[in-house]
């Protein structure tokens, strides 16, 4: 079906997280971070499809850490009279730390219970396309034993062969 590298994180954009969606499984290969900040290993999973009843896709905004990056980016501005290198470290900071604090939260249910993978607002675009991919991936599973459809469909190849 397909699979989506993506970003775990707005400041530290090169750590990486991957979800691969065939016909059997769901991968998930994410890199655990404190804080968002620090790598300390990875989230890897194997869900099958079997044990998927949907995905949603949603915004979050978490207001403590909007917060916290305006104060920074506020010290920052202020701090560029005194000390410039100071200052644009603080207000890149706060910018990375305020962004980060808008997220897009891709949840898959998994024999009841959720299983969230959450990525900067930036990434919206290929949490989409996985969801695509999983929902998918979930019709093709649900046709390959639908009876009905099977007999449809040779129905029609076998009318479309008496016209010929």
């Amino acid at each position: 079906m397909g699979s989506v590298k993506f970003s775990i994180s707005l400041l530290f954009f090169w750590i990486k997280g991957k979800v691969e969606v065939d016909k059997r499984f769901v991968k998930t290969n994410i890199a655990n971070t404190i804080l968002g900040i620090i790598p300390v290993g990875k989230d890897q999973q194997n869900i099958p499809l079997k044990n998927i009843s949907g995905a949603m896709l949603s915004s979050k905004y978490y207001f403590k850490p909007m917060l916290f990056g305006l104060i920074l980016l506020l010290f920052g501005l202020g701090s560029f009279g005194g000390n410039f290198f100071l200052g644009l470290v603080l207000t890149l900071l706060g910018i990375g730390i305020a962004g980060n604090g808008i997220q897009t939260l891709l949840v898959i249910e998994k024999s009841g219970s959720p299983y969230i993978i959450s990525v900067p607002f930036f990434e919206k675009s290929k949490m989409a396309s996985i969801s695509n991919n999983i929902h998918q991936a979930l019709a093709d599973d649900v046709d390959k034993t639908d009876l009905n459809m099977f007999f449809d469909k040779k129905a029609d190849k076998n009318a479309n062969a008496n016209m010929s």
